[in-house]
């Protein structure tokens, strides 16, 4: 099932519904998914910032200063970066867009959304198709980037799901070894610490990253999780049972970026796992790296991501298995 409203501020907002899951995209803003609600409880596992609305925004703007949460994605960059003469801004130049929708339809009893959008600053089309399953809790989501220019393009590519806190949150992720990026304390290691995941030795002793704080701990980091045995990972309340689970490609997103806000950072209370296909999360740094994505004239950047939510009895082994059995394309 689906719908299409007119909002005045984010213009069109698309809902999609099955008997599990309600889920809104914006594709005037960045084409990004708002909420994503688990029916049975209410609960909207995507963070909303509780001070700004959805709303277009200037591509060169900061967008930290118009985030209103949700789930975007970042190309050809995450990090604000010059790079070849051009300035890119933080989480690149897609996500402010106004995207076309191409379609709404029900295909097979599943809802579908294709959207596209070119480039304003790289020579792409860009493409992000949308498939509420039926028969199940299930998101599907197809990423494409077609080079349309003479020129070889170098880029890093990633998707960045901010999920709403509570108050017995873990994460389950199956990596080996994590890198601290920044730090607003102690506790949370100095830039540059690799320690084995998830404890984190610091100066002020252990620190177990898997754990999610409370707002009160006014503190925030950014760390990555590498090493990474298989491409998934869940974000539960061991309390309610009720967990997020991300199926990515490890092939082509080896690296997460973990942004982890406890209060510290313009007062926010979020966590956000990003699987990048770069490391680090900064375009220009990646190509120092050799870690980026480059595509010649003609060729295309493809990938599929598989969203899922589950509720005890289920577990999160339950989720995985779930999955694990959509075949990939």
């Amino acid at each position: 099932m689906y719908s299409t409203t007119v909002n005045p501020a984010a213009r069109i907002h698309i809902e999609l519904e099955n008997e599990w899951l309600r889920l809104s995209l914006l594709p005037g803003v960045g084409a990004k998914i708002y909420d994503l609600v688990w029916k049975p409880t209410g609960r909207n596992f995507l963070w909303h910032n509780p001070r700004i609305l959805p709303q277009p925004y200037p591509i060169e703007a900061n967008f930290d200063n118009y985030w209103c949460g949700g789930w975007d994605e970042g190309f050809p960059t995450c990090d604000e970066c010059d790079f070849r003469g051009e300035h890119y801004p933080n989480l690149g130049e897609l996500r402010s867009l106004g995207w076309t929708v191409d379609s709404v339809e029900c295909v097979d009893k599943d809802a579908v959304v294709a959207l596209s959008a070119f480039g304003p600053i790289s020579p792409v089309r860009a493409v992000k198709i949308v498939t509420l399953a039926a028969g199940s809790p299930m998101v599907r989501m197809r990423y494409e980037l077609t080079h349309l220019g003479p020129m070889p393009l170098d880029f890093i590519w990633g998707t960045h799901p901010a999920l709403e806190p509570t108050p017995h949150m873990i994460l389950r992720l199956p990596a080996k070894r994590g890198i601290v990026g920044l730090a607003s304390d102690p506790s949370l290691g100095i830039p540059g610490q690799r320690y084995s995941w998830p404890i984190l030795e610091t100066s002020t002793g252990r620190t177990d990253m898997s754990k999610v704080q409370g707002i009160q701990a006014r503190i925030f980091c950014g760390n990555y999780a590498t090493d990474l045995e298989r491409g998934w990972y869940a974000v539960e309340d061991t309390q309610s049972g009720q967990g997020f689970l991300l199926r990515f490609p490890v092939d082509q997103c080896p690296y997460l970026w973990m942004w982890l806000v406890y209060g510290g950072w313009r007062g926010y209370h979020h966590v956000i796992l990003e699987p990048w296909t770069s490391f680090p999360v900064h375009l220009a740094e990646a190509v120092k790296q050799n870690t980026h994505r480059h595509l010649n004239p003609g060729e295309k950047f493809s990938l599929e991501l598989l969203a899922t939510i589950y509720a005890f009895p289920e577990t999160w082994e339950d989720a995985l298995k779930r999955v694990e059995s959509v075949n990939r394309p």
